[in-house]
């Protein structure tokens, strides 16, 4: 009898403790806010699988809550908050390794361009460093000073002297037209005049 009597009143004190049991409306709010910060980090599509989890488990929270179950409701909204917060992290690390991976792009393309610059400016350098083409390598020979150049006269010197055959017009140096050996001795006129009488 004593059994049967206590069956009842158990019952009745489990009833009474879920009774007791607060709504967990502040977990949901905070499994609420987690999704929402998880959306703005771009979980959606960096993390979709534990984004889609944490939405999953917020819906099985609000359902417990609203069929009175408030235990299950919190269990569920404390799991949605730890997926939202594992998506979030998630796609920050996504974000993370996207901008690691564009800046190792970006440092090889100026890479690329500095390596190029320096052989443009090598190709510059050994070019400026080469004779002109169709140039000649030859050196000129020295201007030599007091030369008479092209189409000067060549000015007389001491140490030419007049040929065999031009003896005869030019005489020789230091004599005079007018010594007395080189002219011959003038007719008397009185030869002349003998000569003309004789005839």
């Amino acid at each position: 009898m004593k059994i049967h009597r206590l069956v009842p009143i158990l019952v009745m004190a489990l009833a009474a403790g879920c009774a007791t049991t607060p709504p967990p409306t502040g977990l949901l709010d905070q499994a609420n806010a987690r999704i929402r910060a998880a959306d703005a980090a771009g979980a959606a599509t960096r993390a979709p699988g534990d984004f889609a989890e944490a939405q999953r488990r917020f819906a099985f929270a609000q359902a417990a809550l609203a069929d009175g179950d408030n235990e299950q409701a919190a269990a569920s909204a404390e799991e949605a908050a730890a997926a939202a917060e594992t998506a979030r992290a998630r796609a920050h690390a996504v974000e993370l390794e996207t901008r690691i991976r564009n800046q190792s792009d970006e440092n090889a393309n100026l890479q690329a361009d500095l390596e190029q610059k320096q052989a443009e400016a090598a190709a510059a350098q050994q070019a400026a460093s080469q004779p002109a083409s169709g140039g000649s390598s030859e050196e000129l020979p020295p201007i030599q000073l007091g030369a008479p150049g092209m189409g000067e006269p060549v000015p007389a010197s001491s140490d030419m002297q007049p040929t065999s055959g031009d003896s005869a017009a030019f005489p020789p140096s230091g004599s005079s037209v007018h010594d007395d050996e080189a002219l011959p001795p003038p007719a008397s006129s009185s030869g002349a005049y003998d000569q003309g009488s004789g005839s």
